[in-house]
């Protein structure tokens, strides 16, 4: 167990803003991850993945911060496109991983900077039009609740778009999942993957740190506006000029800045009896 004190924790997001740990954990096991979650009350404790879809309140002291970024990256192939894999693995690297073996189907994600747990809790996938996401190939979810280790089935899940029982109670933590993947020739892949990183490359504004998409459910014209609206701060936080629904840190933003636009689009989508639904998970 790596234990790391007084750690900023900006470095562990993918937007760069973040307050303090008082203690940042870093299991190196699943029994580690276990023995921690056993002695820490569940509201004394936050959980932190690859930070791809985290604002963390950059003001703020967080007693307990537990990183899952290296417990349990075991990755043990079943045959026949059947995996079971580690909460702690990267998705590129499970992408790499299944497209040698002659597998595949979330080429779309190969852009995403997370973890496969983060992946499964939030229902990952290419984008509510597209219709799909990576449950469409998850048979069962491994959790470690209550002092239990159980596994859920698919079914029992309750995933939707950009959600999942996993989302809903923190409460369950992610330790692996079985993938049941598709046949898809090494060719095909690459060819999926590059056609990926293209896009990326065409769309993406790479121009300072960022999330990703800020809201699961929003509508165009409103989120337009509020890009045209918002006064660009040019070392701060602003809405994307190029890709939509994205919010740019250029180096020196803030929590307040970045929930303040937040709270904007959410007011003005409630102004026309629209919905404006965050994906980024916020600590306050």
């Amino acid at each position: 167990m790596k234990i790391l004190y007084n750690e900023s924790l900006k470095k562990y997001t993918t937007v760069r803003i973040g307050g303090t740990a008082s203690k940042l954990y870093i299991p190196q096991t699943e029994e580690e991850l276990m023995k921690l979650l056993d002695s820490i009350d569940s509201k004394e404790y936050y959980i932190i993945g690859g930070g791809s879809n985290l604002l963390i309140n950059d003001e703020k002291i967080f007693e307990n911060v537990i990183s899952m970024k290296e417990f349990n990256k075991s990755i043990e192939n079943k045959g026949e496109g059947v995996y079971y894999i580690g909460a702690s693995n990267k998705l590129q690297k499970i992408i790499n991983k299944i497209n040698e073996d002659g597998f595949g189907g979330i080429e779309y994600l190969y852009s995403v900077p997370g973890l496969i747990g983060g992946a499964v809790a939030m229902n990952a996938g290419r984008g509510k039009p597209h219709g799909v996401s990576i449950s469409d190939y998850i048979v069962d979810v491994t959790v470690y609740i209550n002092g239990e280790i159980k596994t859920i089935k698919k079914e029992q899940c309750r995933f939707g778009y950009r959600n999942s029982i996993f989302r809903e109670n923190p409460n369950y933590i992610i330790l692996g999942c079985t993938f049941k993947f598709e046949y898809k020739s090494k060719e095909e892949s690459e060819q999926l993957k590059n056609a990926r990183i293209q896009l990326c490359k065409d769309v993406q504004d790479k121009s300072g740190y960022n999330f990703g998409s800020v809201f699961k459910i929003n509508d165009w014209k409103v989120m337009w506006l509020v890009r045209k609206i918002s006064i660009s701060n040019k070392n701060g936080i602003h809405f994307s000029k190029k890709t939509p629904n994205w919010i740019i840190n250029k180096g020196e933003g803030t929590f307040r800045q970045a929930t303040k636009l937040i709270k904007r689009v959410e007011i003005m989508h409630k102004m026309i009896g629209k919905k404006a639904i965050p994906e980024v998970i916020i600590w306050e």
